[in-house]
């Protein structure tokens, strides 16, 4: 069996890492406190492929414990059931004639098999169907964890492409945003709350024409991480745009950098990562 401490990237759905709903209580630490091995999102460029065609995957795979993650991957080409994203035998077998080696590595190169879009299962809402992606993520001396990523196979054209994230921004309380920078650490001082947002880049919100033939905008949300505090909502977007980052616990010792992460998704298998660094006085 694979290994049960698992994140999944796009399909929360069917494997939630954080489907907090109704009464159910709320992790302590939250999921969006990064500690020890984690992988906080999949990208891949381009994110819609035709059978055949190849694009580069990137799994955004961290271990707070100093150590350099791995990742062995496999396609898996048992279809989903109805009501499902992905079948749950692509992460709970460790071999099968429907898991097909992809590479090793945090990036690998992956082709599309030679795939009619009815094997992968029915078509969600956008009108896509997707390829399964698989990476069995180690590092010393931590569980290992599987991560999934859907690869969406070439439908109409346009095919999909990644938002891009601009700036992450900070929020002032006169209302005045400043870009953080990427290449320098942020000084922010303990319990002080920030306030946090994305800005994307010209066209990263495309359209497309949906499976109920309606032609729609893609909405682009946001997932927060970060080694220490707590944030106020875990996910942003157009109309939830900033989270405040609570700097008053599960904080490293004065002097000590805080890593920051955001991952951006839109709802046909796009996606962008970015990271920050804050320095705590």
């Amino acid at each position: 069996m694979r290994a049960k401490g698992m994140l999944v990237s796009l399909v929360v759905a069917a494997f939630p890492v954080s489907a907090l709903e109704g009464c159910q209580s709320f992790p302590d630490p939250p999921v969006t406190f990064v500690a020890g091995l984690r992988v906080l999102g999949v990208k891949a460029d381009p994110p819609e492929v035709a059978a055949g065609a190849t694009t580069s995957v990137e799994a955004l795979a961290v271990d707070t414990d100093g150590a350099s993650p791995a990742a062995v991957w496999s396609a898996c080409l048992r279809p989903p059931l109805p009501g499902e994203t992905v079948n749950p035998d692509c992460v709970t077998a460790t071999s099968a004639p429907y898991l097909q080696p992809v590479g090793s590595g945090l990036t690998i190169t992956a082709t599309m098999p030679q795939l009619t879009a009815a094997a992968l299962g029915e078509p969600d809402a956008s009108g896509g169907v997707y390829l399964p992606l698989v990476a069995q993520v180690t590092a010393p001396a931590s569980a290992s964890l599987s991560a999934v990523y859907r690869l969406r196979l070439l439908g109409t054209a346009p095919p999909n492409a990644n938002p891009t994230i601009a700036t992450v921004t900070l929020l002032d309380a006169g209302g005045a945003m400043t870009a953080l920078d990427p290449a320098a650490p942020t000084t922010v001082s303990t319990g002080a709350p920030l306030s946090l947002g994305v800005t994307f880049a010209p066209g990263s919100a495309e359209t497309y024409t949906a499976a109920d033939g309606r032609t729609t905008t893609e909405t682009l949300t946001t997932s927060w991480f970060c080694t220490a505090g707590d944030f106020s909502v875990e996910k942003t977007s157009d109309t939830q745009p900033q989270t405040v980052l609570h700097l008053d616990q599960r904080l490293p010792p004065a002097g000590t950098p805080i890593d920051l992460w955001a991952v951006a998704r839109d709802e046909r298998g796009g996606t962008d990562f970015t990271h920050r660094v804050l320095q705590l006085q």
